[in-house]
């Protein structure tokens, strides 16, 4: 069960900080991302499948947080909603 709170993210068992973004897309569609405050892979370990996008390419140091995009049709995406608009 995860629970979105004001600075993170948490299971019970492992939290991640998160800053949330809402509607950030070019094409339009409606969605909540979550932004890892982190280097390490927290935000990964709450998230599996391909929510968890981490675009850290070691050969050309460049080095991403993470982050997670919940789309309208995910189960979590009115809790996660909700949370943002508040904040």
């Amino acid at each position: 069960m995860i629970k979105f709170q004001k600075y993170c993210v948490t299971d019970g068992a492992a939290k991640a900080r998160v800053h949330y973004s809402l509607d950030n897309r070019v094409d339009g569609r409606k969605c909540v991302t979550l932004y890892d405050k982190d280097y390490g892979h927290a935000l990964g370990r709450l998230f599996d499948g391909d929510e968890y996008l981490n675009d850290t390419d070691m050969m050309t140091d460049y080095f991403d947080k993470g982050r997670v995009v919940l789309f309208d049709d995910h189960p979590l995406y009115t809790a996660a909603r909700a949370r943002a608009e508040v904040i």
